[in-house]
Order: C-alpha cells, then sequence, then structure tokens
C-alpha cells in the first residue's frame, strides 16, 4: 500500500499561510531541496484547488531538477469547482474525494505526497488517510493567519518519527499518527 505523505511549512505559531494568504516568511530554499528529496520517493503529487492554482502559475514556466519533476510527475486535485485542470498530467477529483484518494492508496507505485492544501489536508485526516505528516517548522511567530490544522473536530495524536534541524533555523518534523496507541498511551502523551 502506498503512503500518503502531508508536507507543509508552517510557523512556530502554527499558521502555514498569513494575512492575505503571504508566504514571503517561507525560506525557500527548504522547498527546492525537499522537492528534489520528494522525487527518490514519490511518484504522485496531490493538492487541493488554491494550492493546484497557485503551483500551476508558476512551475510550468520555472527551470531546474525539481522544476522538471513537477512539472511531469502524475497531480491530482480535489475540487468541487474546477471544470479541468490544465497543468500536464493532472487528475481532477470532484466527487468522493476520500474513496478516490483510498483507491489511489491501494494502487502500486510510490509514496504521495499531499502539499499545502489545508483544507483537503482536513478532510483526509479526519478520513484516517494520512499516514504521515512533515512539517518544516520555520522560525517565525506570525501572530495571525490560517492555521495549518484547523476545524479539525477530534485529537489526533501524533508518534514523532524524525527531526531534522537545517543551518537555515528551520526544523523538518516527520510525524505518524499513533492509531496504534492503547488508550492509556494516549491519555500519558
Amino acid at each position: 500500500m502506498r503512503k500518503l505523505i502531508m508536507w507543509n511549512m508552517v510557523t512556530v505559531d502554527g499558521y502555514f499561510e498569513g494575512p492575505d494568504q503571504d508566504m514571503s516568511w517561507f525560506v525557500f530554499e527548504v522547498v527546492d531541496r525537499y522537492i528534489l528529496e520528494t522525487r527518490l520517493s514519490a511518484d504522485t503529487l496531490l493538492y487541493g484547488r488554491v494550492t493546484y492554482q497557485m503551483m500551476a502559475g508558476y512551475w510550468p514556466s520555472a527551470e531546474g531538477p525539481g522544476a522538471d519533476f513537477i512539472n511531469t510527475v502524475p497531480k491530482i486535485v480535489c475540487s468541487r469547482t474546477l471544470d479541468k485542470a490544465e497543468w500536464s498530467n493532472t487528475t481532477l477529483v470532484k466527487e468522493n474525494v476520500p474513496d478516490e484518494i483510498s483507491k489511489l492508496k491501494q494502487q502500486r507505485g510510490k509514496d504521495i505526497v499531499l502539499f499545502g492544501s489545508a483544507n483537503l489536508a482536513a478532510t483526509l485526516t479526519a478520513h484516517g488517510l494520512i499516514d504521515e505528516y512533515r512539517l518544516a517548522v520555520n522560525p517565525v511567530v506570525l501572530g495571525r493567519g490560517t492555521p495549518l490544522f484547523k476545524d479539525s473536530p477530534d485529537r489526533l495524536d501524533l508518534k514523532l518519527l524524525g527531526t531534522r534541524p537545517l543551518e537555515s533555523g528551520v526544523v523538518i518534523l516527520h510525524y505518524a499518527p499513533a492509531s496504534n496507541q492503547s488508550p492509556s498511551e494516549r491519555s500519558s502523551s
């Protein structure tokens, strides 16, 4: 079974974008480095509509190994409002998103990586479909913006898989859902 990995940049105070969708606080070298690492273990990228439109507006004219990977790898965009997805190798999923992603995970292949897309991430988290959360914590506190984990009705305990501090001050955290914990382990976490 393929793994679904959510990868996001986040501030120390938990925002994945600032007010008015500001992302000027990103340490972009982390994004470039991660894209190059991702191409070794992933063969599908997953987006919600907003992130898809942002990425499709930038990457087709970008150059370099990261751009080559992102522009040629299969992509899936989940949206009820898009009529078509024109970026190369993109499939549009309009309905039954959790079911479609569950089917995708059952297919042969490498990892599936969900970039950005907090609303889609919330839906997939609620359905227990995300196997790993990778967060690049940027050394900044915004005080306001869009929280990465918003409107989550349930607590989600996570198990730390690893950490990687970078010279830029960014710390990459890898977590897996701790759903296999016993109730006593969850209450002591």
